[in-house]
């Protein structure tokens, strides 16, 4: 069997002939790498669209961006608040439109305190971060009230920013 000639190849040059024996695979040699922390591991890429927890003190803030779906569904941002320690039962979620949900995520990323996110779309709690001496402090209210219902301290280790800018691009802002 003749095969055409390769695309791209100078003219005449030799045409390959059809292979007829099965490839032998090589084994490759053992590596020699440990499987200990002596490396540094890749981070994960995270997908578009996966929630974001926020952990602290037993308790969980799940950010969760809809993206805009253009005459469908115009985007927003639902934030969960879940108690963990207490069989991960949630205390209360707020509902976001897009614009709103902007606003509170560059504020966050700024370093702008204190931030009061509330649900202008649907919700039951009011959320609000403080930037503080002992840490970044996020706390969850009852609409109107000022007594906090669960009350946390974030590791100040854990950046904010970064969480701010990757919702804010799954918001498409």
């Amino acid at each position: 069997m003749t095969l055409a000639p390769i695309r791209g190849a100078p003219p005449g040059a030799p045409i390959p002939a059809f292979p007829t024996e099965e490839p032998r695979a090589k084994s490759a040699p053992p590596t020699a790498t440990s499987v200990t922390g002596d490396q540094p591991q890749a981070p994960l890429k995270r997908q578009r669209g996966t929630p974001i927890g926020i952990d602290g003190n037993g308790n969980t803030l799940a950010f969760r961006v809809i993206p805009e779906i253009p005459a469908i569904k115009r985007a927003s941002m639902t934030v969960h608040v879940v108690a963990v320690e207490q069989s991960s039962h949630t205390l209360g979620f707020i509902q976001m439109s897009g614009a709103n949900a902007r606003r509170f995520l560059t504020d966050l990323r700024n370093g702008r305190s204190p931030i009061v996110a509330t649900g202008d779309e649907d919700g039951t709690v009011q959320i609000k971060f403080e930037a503080t001496e002992s840490g970044p402090i996020f706390s969850v209210h009852q609409p109107g009230e000022r007594c906090a219902l669960r009350r946390w301290i974030i590791d100040p280790t854990f950046d904010i920013k970064f969480v701010a800018d990757e919702l804010l691009a799954d918001l498409g802002a």
